[in-house]
Formats: C-alpha cells, sequence, structure tokens
C-alpha cells in the first residue's frame, strides 16, 4: 500500500521506495530503460488526476495509472498480469514533464486510448488470448468482427454472378490455398476423394520432412504449418469420410514422430502435428472399424506416442464402450504382450518403459472387461520380468493382501536395489505406509531415523520427530540425533537407542561428510526458536570455515532469528551479504543488496540509530560512487523522491 499524501498531485510525492513496493525492483528497472528510451508517447491525464499514454514496446500499448485512495493502480493493454513496466514508464514519464516544467494537457474524451482501456477492463479473458490482443493493438480499431464480417458479406451481395466467378479465379491464381481448396471441393463433389487424399498425404510428407526449430534469442526459426492438413480433414470428415481421415492419421503419426525426435523447440511443432491428431481421433468413432479394432488403434497410437501428440485420444476414451469390446480389447492386448518384441538398441530402462506401457493397457482393459482375477498374476509375471514390483503391490495393496505385499515389497528390494534403486526406494516407502496404517509408530520412526541419518536436514529431521512422538519415543530419538549431528556417531549399538530396526538391508551407501554437521544444526535451531544454539553453530561454523562461502541463503535466515535477541550480529550479516553482492557488480545483485539493506535500515531504526544507518548509507555510495546503477538502487532506501532523482 502506498500511504496517503496531502499534496494535491500525489505522484509528485512518490519516493522510489513506494515504485518499488508498488511494481517490484525489477519492473521498476525494465520501467526506468522503457522511460529512458523515449518509449512513452502521447501523456495526457484523465479528469480524476490520472495519467494515459501510449508505451510502445513489442506493440504500442495503452497505459493508464490512477490513485484509488492510498493506492497505486495500473491497467495496460499489454499481456502481463500485473503491474508492469508500461506503468511504471509513465509514472517516471509524468514526474520527468513536472521536473521540467512541461504541461501535460488533459484527455480528450473521443481518446481511442479511453475505449481500448475500457474494453479490455470489461474483458475477464483478454490475457488468455494474446493474438486477439496484438491484432487489436496494431489496428487500434473500434470496428467489431462482426460488423466487418457483414460489411463484407454486403460486399459480395453487390456483385453480379460474373464479377464473383472472376474475382474467385483471380483470387486462385494469386493463391494456391485458394486453389486448393477450391480443387478439394470440386474433388468431394464428383463424389472422388483419391486426389484429396493423395494430397493430403503429400503434404505430410513434404511438412514432416524438416525439423521445427527455435532460436528464443534472436526470434528466428521454422515451425511447419499443418492448418491446410487439418482444415482438409475436417472436410473429409464432415463430408463422411471417416475411414480416410483415420488413415492418414496414422501416417501423421508416424511421420510427426519423427519429425518431432528431430525437432528443437519448445512444442511447437508436436501442438501442429498434435491439432491433425484431434481431428483423426474424433473420425474413429465414425469409421467403419469395429467397436473392439477402433479402441486397439487407440491404443497403438497412443502406446506409439512418445512425445505428447495423442492428446486428442482423451475424448476418443470418455466415450462409452460396451464390456464385450474392453474384453475382446483385453483379450488382443494379451497376444500382443505375449508376441512382445524388444526394439533393437533400446537399453534396459526403455525396453521395460515400452512393455510397461503395454501391461498398463492390458491390465486397463481386464478392469472394464470385469476380468480383475487376472491382474495380479499378471502384475507377479511383469514385475520378474521388468521389475515393475511397485505395480504389483499397489494391487496387491489394494485387494488387501498385505502379507503378500510385504513379501514382494522384500523381494523387489532385494532385486532392484543395486540395479534400480529408485525402485528400492519406492518399494521401502511402500512398507513405511503399511506400517503407518497398521499404527506401528516405532516401525515407522524406524524408517524415518535411517531417512535421517541418511541425509541429516531439517526436513528429515521433522519427519523423525513426527514418527518419534507418535511411537513416544522423541525424547531418546532427539538426543541420538542431535549427538549423531554433533559428532557423527550413529546409535544403533548404544543401549539406550529405543527403536528397532528395518530389517531391510541398506539402498546406498552414506555420502562423505564433515563434523558437526553445522548448517543443519543451525536450519534445527532456527526452526526451534533458539537463538542461543544458532549463533553458537553459526560462530562455529564462521571458525571452521565448512560452506562459509556458499551459505547467504542460511545466512539471511540467521540473521532473522537473532535479531530480536542479538540485533548487532543481525545487522552485521545483512551488511556483509549486502556488500558481497555489490561486490559482484551485476544489476541483479545490487537489487538483491538492497534487500538485504532494507532489513539493516528496518532493525537500526528499530534500535534508535538512524544516524548509524546514513552514516552507512553514504559510505557505500562514496566507495561505489563509479557504479551509477547502484547509486539508481540506492535511492530506493533513503526515501528520496523520484521527482529528486530524475
Amino acid at each position: 500500500m502506498v500511504r496517503k499524501r496531502k499534496k494535491a498531485d500525489p505522484f509528485r510525492e512518490l519516493t522510489w521506495d513506494d515504485l518499488q513496493e508498488w511494481a517490484g525492483s525489477k519492473i521498476v528497472s525494465r520501467g526506468k530503460r522503457y522511460q529512458r528510451n523515449g518509449h512513452v508517447q502521447g501523456l495526457v491525464r484523465t479528469a480524476s488526476g490520472g495519467l494515459i499514454a501510449w508505451v510502445d514496446g513489442t506493440h504500442r500499448y495503452a497505459t493508464r495509472v490512477e490513485f484509488e485512495g492510498r493506492t497505486l493502480e495500473s491497467t495496460c493493454t499489454c499481456p502481463y498480469w500485473d503491474t508492469c513496466k508500461h506503468a511504471v514508464a509513465v509514472v517516471l514519464e509524468y514526474l520527468d514533464h513536472l521536473k521540467k516544467g512541461v504541461q501535460v494537457p488533459q484527455v480528450d474524451t473521443q481518446d481511442s486510448r479511453v475505449k481500448l482501456l475500457e474494453k479490455f477492463s470489461e474483458d475477464q479473458a483478454w490475457n488468455d488470448d494474446e493474438e486477439y490482443m496484438e491484432d487489436e493493438l496494431d489496428s487500434v480499431s473500434v470496428q467489431t468482427t462482426k460488423g466487418a464480417a457483414k460489411s463484407f458479406e454486403t460486399f459480395l451481395k453487390q456483385q453480379t454472378k460474373a464479377q464473383l466467378i472472376t474475382l474467385i479465379e483471380d483470387m486462385a491464381g494469386r493463391y494456391p490455398v485458394v486453389r486448393e481448396t477450391l480443387q478439394d471441393l470440386h474433388d468431394l463433389s464428383r463424389g472422388t476423394v483419391k486426389n484429396m487424399v493423395r494430397a493430403v498425404r503429400k503434404e505430410i510428407h513434404k511438412l514432416s520432412a524438416e525439423p521445427g526449430w527455435r532460436n528464443y534469442w534472436n526470434d528466428e526459426g521454422y515451425t511447419p504449418d499443418y492448418s491446410r492438413v487439418r482444415d482438409r480433414l475436417e472436410v473429409l470428415l464432415v463430408q463422411g469420410h471417416a475411414d480416410e481421415v483415420v488413415a492418414l492419421g496414422k501416417e501423421l503419426l508416424d511421420a510427426g514422430t519423427r519429425q518431432v525426435g528431430m525437432s528443437h523447440d519448445e512444442g511447437e511443432t508436436s501442438d501442429e502435428i498434435s491439432s491433425c491428431l484431434d481431428v483423426a481421433f474424433r473420425a474413429l468413432p465414425k469409421s467403419s472399424l469395429p467397436p473392439a479394432e477402433q479402441m486397439f488403434w487407440a491404443v497403438e497410437a497412443e502406446l506409439a506416442d512418445e512425445y505428447g501428440l495423442c492428446l486428442g485420444a482423451e475424448g476418443f476414451w470418455k466415450r462409452k464402450h460396451k464390456v464385450a469390446d474392453w474384453k475382446i480389447l483385453a483379450d488382443n492386448l494379451t497376444k500382443r504382450l505375449k508376441d512382445f518384441q524388444w526394439v533393437k538398441g533400446d537399453d534396459s530402462f526403455s525396453r521395460n518403459y515400452r512393455r510397461d506401457r503395454l501391461t498398463d493397457w492390458v491390465i486397463h482393459a481386464l478392469e472394464n472387461a470385469g476380468r480383475r482375477d487376472e491382474i495380479i498374476p499378471l502384475c507377479k509375471q511383469e514385475a520378474k520380468k521388468t521389475g515393475s514390483y511397485v505395480r504389483l503391490v499397489n494391487y496387491l495393496k489394494k485387494a488387501k493382501r498385505w502379507k503378500e505385499a510385504e513379501e514382494w515389497i522384500h523381494k523387489g528390494i532385494k532385486v532392484t536395489r543395486k540395479k534400480w534403486p529408485g525402485i528400492a526406494n519406492t518399494l521401502r516407502t511402500q512398507l513405511r505406509e503399511m506400517r503407518e496404517k497398521q499404527g506401528d509408530w516405532l516401525s515407522v520412526a524406524a524408517f524415518r531415523a535411517e531417512d535421517f541419518f541418511q541425509e541429516p536436514t531439517l526436513n528429515t529431521f521433522k519427519e523423525l520427530q513426527k514418527a518419534a512422538e507418535r511411537a513416544e519415543v522423541w525424547p531418546a530419538v532427539r538426543t541420538a540425533a542431535m549427538h549423531y549431528l554433533e559428532t557423527g556417531k550413529l546409535p544403533w549399538k548404544n543401549s539406550s537407542w529405543p527403536l528397532p530396526g528395518t530389517e531391510l538391508e541398506k539402498a546406498v551407501k552414506r555420502r562423505q561428510m564433515h563434523f558437526p554437521l553445522t548448517e543443519t544444526l543451525i536450519d534445527i535451531a532456527i526452526a526451534e526458536k533458539k537463538p542461543d544454539e544458532v549463533i553458537r553453530w553459526y560462530n562455529q561454523r564462521r571458525t571452521s570455515g565448512i560452506g562459509w562461502k556458499w551459505s547467504g541463503f542460511q545466512d539471511d535466515a540467521v540473521a532473522e532469528a537473532l535479531a530480536d535477541q542479538y540485533p548487532d550480529q543481525a545487522v552485521s550479516i545483512w551488511k556483509r551479504l549486502a556488500e558481497d553482492q555489490i561486490a559482484l557488480t551485476k544489476p541483479k545483485a545490487y537489487l538483491v543488496a538492497a534487500g538485504y539493506l532494507r532489513k539493516v535500515h528496518r532493525l537500526l531504526k528499530k534500535m534508535k540509530k538512524e544516524k548509524e544507518w546514513r552514516e552507512y548509507l553514504h559510505e557505500i555510495r562514496r566507495v561505489n560512487a563509479r557504479k551509477i546503477r547502484l547509486l539508481e538502487t540506492l535511492d530506493s532506501l533513503d526515501g528520496r523522491r523520484v521527482i529528486d532523482g530524475l
């Protein structure tokens, strides 16, 4: 919230701190550049004392800034959700006008920007359609799409038949897409689709021959335009040629998968292909394929899809399918699984992944076919082949076959602990969760203890605490855990250790650690709000030098924890953190430094040491007098008005 102003013009009294509180330091910095570089045009004042201007960026944006009570509010036609750099630039431009004595005119009631901003304010969905927004801004037109269409329709009705034929022939001659569309309509009107199918197939092969790519630094690249393919598939589907659309969809999936695999962009190419495959999936239930074969086609397509091209399949599977067809599908997929062949060149992970995807579909079909008794035997078979023990255990738990589930967990961990440690860890987690459901909190605490001694962090410490408190053994466990953090001595053989073993062999060797683990000890002391312990371990870490160079984030938390009882130490830490950032000589680092300096100021003010703050800030300015960007950042810390610094 920006504080209330006593002056008639509240903009005049704005400080840099006000602007940063309103927009954030990064946005303020970008707004400064925009204002300096002359991006703000046509600045005017509103009747309520607000500001309106054009701001030139990627496009020309209309921007308004007003004071709503004590708060600055802005509206801008750019695609940004919150207060933007364009709004900041408008404020700075206005203050620059004030400082130079340049008069700012009142806005005209017919100003196009007023109408444009009102339109954007009323339209709650504008920011979900950037393309629509850009069209609006480029034309800056108040003519609606509906009005434009009516005007175009009137023009066509005024033409004679001969004039229309001449117009169409001229368009067909100049624009290939018009000529191709007319040819498609001609072919379909004669009842033949071969030419159109051949043309679509040729275009698919042509478009998919070159990979998509994008260089986002210079906005260069190539994205294949599949809109013509999509439009032709839509025409074929509407005209009742679903079989042809499905067949072309299969060819498109094969060609598109190869193309996306070679492409280097952020999904633009796959989006183009996916939009065409959506049509194929809509055509599938209208095709002449029997329902079970339609389902098999959809499964095959999804199994072949490695890049998320078959999003349209979701609509197909939402349709209601008969149990009899699910049974046929289950039989077909089971046979496919039995005949499964490894792809030459695949590593073990890829082979298992492909087989597991197929198995998941078999299970899905069995569930919908009412043949659930076949699922667990299948899972047992596949666990041995692909290491998919987690899936098996999940189904055993679902069937409440707890003893079997635990047996398979132990088998799975033994098989996977070296080859696939991730699977072993997941199985271990499943066993711990089973103990939680059984209310065996001593066992749960034992699992959490192993986690903590394997990876001693604040998070594993808290999880251990939760379980040990439920088991009513936390005091003894905490003593052992803290002793370990200080000395590195494990408690397993200590007679006072209250937890049982987990009966599981350790899956991963512990990493080498240097004790005491001061960073974890500091984190725990902060969490437990024990500033004496915080400063104890903080000082020890400083003297040891371990982790000292890379502890900026934790040091900030340390200073926060010490601020009430050890304010001088907190100030010292924040000063050092700020000075370290300033020494990097980077604008982004200056912004980080400003955050630490604000904390110094706040605490010194609380300690009634404003003079010390002013002297310290003055010294920073003196030592870094050549760092112009830093000095601009420091303007936000001393309460200076924006207008005084322009």
